[in-house]
């Protein structure tokens, strides 16, 4: 059994933009892990059980987790607001049909989603160490009131078989629809050994060109104040929990918005969790 874990990016990545075709879900089963063999797991939930206690303080809003067994399709074990964030139970969830969960995922984003997801797959299929990779999806799904709204998808942990292919895959979903309210769905992979931040996207070649850049340098404390506005706190609370003033707070969020060209807080956040910097 091999466990593989996400990481925090602490440096300034190059990021390149790259475009996928849309993939169907039969193109996107071919070739995934079929059996357990190899694997002395029977339950993962003991193996996730201390990375889903820590969702409740990383989690950048409300949130929902699941555990997805590869072979079968379908989820495991659940958790967190499913209830709110999804038209369906806890209970149901827990024990949900993949295929299910494409029903309420927006039918502009599917296709996308299943060439995102089969790419970052394949990037874990036959290695032993993934550790530097972290995956990020951005799409619409639909709530409990029957409204899409965006959300986070990240994939912290995975637990592979013998043959270093994927059987267990931990899920936090995360709302953001506070600061995010349009635009692609699309995906990160950023690589923490090679500083490199890949940018994914479903669209017409022509429409997005294949360009790289350097995303703005910020200071260790510009990285906890992003944290902290990320979570929604304001400059008075950011101050009482970095023990700095509110005016030094003020002062750091302006060289940020000028370092990172945003025009308000809401955008310099939305460009962080895009570029991972948070």
């Amino acid at each position: 059994m091999t466990i593989r874990k996400g990481f925090s990016p602490l440096l300034p990545m190059h990021t390149d933009i790259k475009v996928l075709a849309p993939m169907d879900y039969h193109t996107f089963r071919s070739g995934l892990a079929t059996d357990k063999s190899g694997t002395d797991c029977i339950d993962p939930l003991p193996y996730f059980v201390p990375l889903i206690q820590s969702f409740e303080k990383l989690a950048l809003g409300r949130y929902f987790w699941f555990i997805l067994d590869f072979p079968k399709g379908k989820h495991c074990a659940s958790g967190g607001d499913v209830d709110s964030l999804t038209p369906f139970t806890n209970e149901r969830f827990s024990s949900l049909e993949q295929l299910q969960l494409h029903g309420v995922t927006h039918p502009e984003d599917l296709n996308k989603i299943l060439a995102f997801s089969r790419f970052w797959i394949e990037l874990y299929d036959g290695r032993r160490a993934m550790g530097d990779l972290k995956v990020t999806l951005f799409f619409r799904m639909l709530n409990a009131l029957g409204d899409y709204y965006w959300i986070m998808v990240q994939y912290p942990e995975v637990i592979m078989n013998e043959n270093y292919k994927i059987v267990y895959g931990l899920v936090l979903v995360t709302d953001i629809s506070h600061i995010k309210s349009q635009g692609e769905p699309m995906m990160t992979i950023l690589n923490q050994k090679e500083h490199i931040c890949q940018q994914f996207y479903c669209l017409n070649a022509n429409t997005l060109s294949q360009t790289e850049f350097t995303p703005p340098r910020l200071t260790r404390r510009e990285k906890e104040i992003l944290q902290l506005l990320t979570k929604g706190h304001g400059s008075k609370q950011i101050a009482s929990l970095l023990h700095i003033s509110t005016k030094t707070v003020d002062n750091h969020r302006q060289n940020m918005l000028h370092k990172t060209g945003s025009k308000s807080s809401s955008e310099m956040v939305s460009m962080g969790i895009r570029l991972g910097m948070v």
